[in-house]
Order: C-alpha cells, then sequence, then structure tokens
C-alpha cells in the first residue's frame, strides 16, 4: 500500500495509463516526459488522478481531432484577420507570448464553440512556436476597452478557462493584465472562485502608462545627484545630459537607464520587455508566416 503522500513518477503514471487500457500509438506520441510531469504537477504528484486527467485530454483530443486543425480553418474568421488572439513571437527565455486583445463588439453567442476552438488552435500554435526548450507561455490580455456592454459571456469565458485548466495545465507562466478599467474588478472577482490559487498567484495588472512616466531616482544614487544638478538653478540648458556626464563612472546608455526611471509598479518592472510587443499593432500578414512557420498547413 502506498504512503498517502506517495510522490508520483512518470513511470507509475504511464503504468497507470497502460492500465486504463489508453496508452495507444497516440498517446506515446503524445505522453512525453514533459507531458507526464505536468500532469502529475497538476495533480499534487497524485498518480491516480494525473491519469484520470491525461486521460481526458486524450480522449478529448481525439474526438475534437485537434491535430487535424489547419490554419485554413480560420482564415476566413475575424478572430484570426483581425487579431482577436494570437501568438507574437517569445521571450527572451523563449516562452510563447499570447497576445488577447479585447474588441468592443460583444462576442455573438452563436460563435461560443468556433472561438473555444479557434483559441485551442492558438494555444497549440503557442507549444508549437516555444524555443530553448520552453514548455509555459507568457499571456498579455489587453483590457482597454473592457465594459460590461461587451463583456464575453461567463460561459464562454469559463469555456476558455477551463480548456486550459483541463488540457494545457502548467503551462503558464505570466499572464498581465493590461489597462484594464476599474469596472473590470467586478469580473475579477466573479471569475476568481473559478480560477486555482496558483494560477490567480501568475496574473499581473499592470498599466502601460507607468512605463512611460519617469519616477525619481532613489535617493543616493547617482541618478538621484544627476535629477538634482538637472533641477539646480546653477545647471546649465544642457541639463540632464551635462549631469549624467559628469556624474563619476557614468555612462551614455546608464544615464538613460536612471533618468527614464523604473516604472511604478513598485520598481519590478516586469512587464517592461513586454511593452513593445503590447504596442504592436497586430499585423496578419506577420501572423501567418508564424504559423507557417509553425509547421501549420
Amino acid at each position: 500500500m502506498k504512503h498517502p503522500h506517495h510522490i508520483g513518477t512518470s513511470e507509475e503514471l504511464k503504468n497507470a495509463l497502460v492500465e486504463a487500457g489508453c496508452w495507444d500509438s497516440y498517446a506515446k506520441q503524445y505522453c512525453d516526459e514533459g507531458c507526464l510531469q505536468r500532469y502529475l504537477r497538476a495533480r499534487n504528484m497524485d498518480v491516480t488522478k494525473a491519469c484520470a486527467m491525461l486521460k481526458h485530454t486524450l480522449e478529448w483530443r481525439k474526438e475534437n481531432k485537434i491535430d487535424d486543425m489547419t490554419t485554413e480553418e480560420f482564415a476566413n474568421s475575424r478572430y484570426m484577420r483581425d487579431g482577436w488572439v494570437y501568438v507574437d513571437g517569445n521571450d527572451a527565455e523563449g516562452r510563447s507570448i499570447v497576445v488577447f486583445r479585447k474588441r468592443k463588439e460583444r462576442l455573438p453567442v452563436d460563435e461560443h464553440d468556433l472561438y473555444l476552438r479557434y483559441m485551442t488552435f492558438v494555444v497549440e500554435t503557442a507549444i508549437r512556436n516555444m524555443k530553448n526548450g520552453q514548455e509555459q507561455w507568457v499571456w498579455m490580455l489587453d483590457l482597454a476597452v473592457y465594459s460590461p456592454s461587451n463583456a464575453p459571456a461567463l460561459s464562454v469565458t469559463l469555456g476558455v478557462l477551463q480548456l486550459l485548466a483541463n488540457h494545457y495545465p502548467e503551462r503558464l507562466h505570466k499572464a498581465y493584465v493590461v489597462n484594464a478599467p476599474s469596472i473590470f474588478q467586478m469580473a475579477w472577482k466573479v471569475l476568481q472562485p473559478f480560477i486555482d490559487t496558483v494560477t490567480r498567484s501568475k496574473a499581473e495588472f499592470v498599466n502601460t502608462k507607468d512605463y512611460h512616466a519617469p519616477v525619481k531616482p532613489a535617493e543616493g544614487t547617482w541618478g538621484a545627484w544627476a535629477s538634482s544638478m538637472f533641477h539646480s538653478k546653477s545647471s546649465s540648458k544642457g541639463g540632464a545630459a551635462a549631469a549624467a556626464a559628469a556624474a563619476p563612472g557614468a555612462g551614455g546608455s546608464d544615464a538613460e537607464v536612471v533618468l527614464a526611471g523604473a516604472p511604478a509598479d513598485g520598481g519590478k518592472g516586469c512587464f517592461r520587455p513586454f511593452l513593445q510587443t503590447y504596442e504592436t499593432p497586430f499585423c496578419y500578414d506577420r501572423q501567418r508566416q508564424l504559423l507557417t512557420a509553425c509547421g501549420w498547413k
């Protein structure tokens, strides 16, 4: 009898799948070591629960012909053509970046199933697009135009959350909720009970204005000294440039970084590497090139 706190292994999970009668040629191809480990972690290393979860995914993939999807299936869809959701390159470590752009129009009820299938296509693309052995993605959710009138039905939002939680566990590295209006806080409170604690901890609300506004350099740094020189009456018209150049050990690029300051998010600046991607408009032709590079037909 196994100890109640037994930590399951990938080999045990594989054996459980064999006993469950679902270790066929498709499972052997899909369930690599990384896959087995992700499902184990998603179920706290419980082999029985991980087996049930992975078995469900294998059945779901076959039933919905996930591996048979093509670019042409969505070529005429506004979700693809207008860039509602898409993959936009990789972060510095090779994780795929998934961008969600909230549109002013509301998703029609009769398109819910199509939208969920397209979301599946997007995350499958994100997996194909990963580099350097990465297994996770970063989401950027642009909610600048969010309002109660264009908010998707709760069933759609929950459908997306269930899709990711049930069939793509342990894939999320970070989710940035960008420029969300205060009214979105109400929706967030409604959604939180449906999102597990670990996933919620990976969500961060950011405002791009904080990344463009300079802040006062920390006291005691040469940047603070340069700033004081800039504001002093004795400063020449050269101002910040002259002060930065005169500061001990100062270099041009360093001066620019310090004087630009850190974002007003506690100084973490974690969203800064994604700012350019966020502010770059969607390009359909560029997206088609990425899809082709990912091997989609």
